[in-house]
């Protein structure tokens, strides 16, 4: 039986217009605290790089750790 396991770090920007962007980063570093997670987040708004439909990320505001496990069952 084969066993998957998937690890997603979910953030959500508020951007310059009031919208939510939504960002998904596969394979987050096991153990990274939530600290990290907001230095980095600061630094994604800082650099300015992201500007879904024209507008810059403002703020962070909200994050998810999401691990998921998938086994495969077993049909014949």
């Amino acid at each position: 039986m084969a066993v998957t396991i998937k690890k997603d770090l979910n953030l959500v920007f508020t951007t310059a217009s009031g919208k939510e962007h939504r960002m998904t980063i596969p394979d987050y570093r096991e153990g990274i605290t939530d600290a990290e997670i907001k230095t980095a987040a600061a630094g994604i708004v800082a650099t300015g790089v992201f500007e879904p439909d024209g507008f810059a990320l403002a703020q962070l505001s909200g994050a998810k750790r999401v691990d998921t496990t998938t086994t495969d069952v077993a049909v014949e």
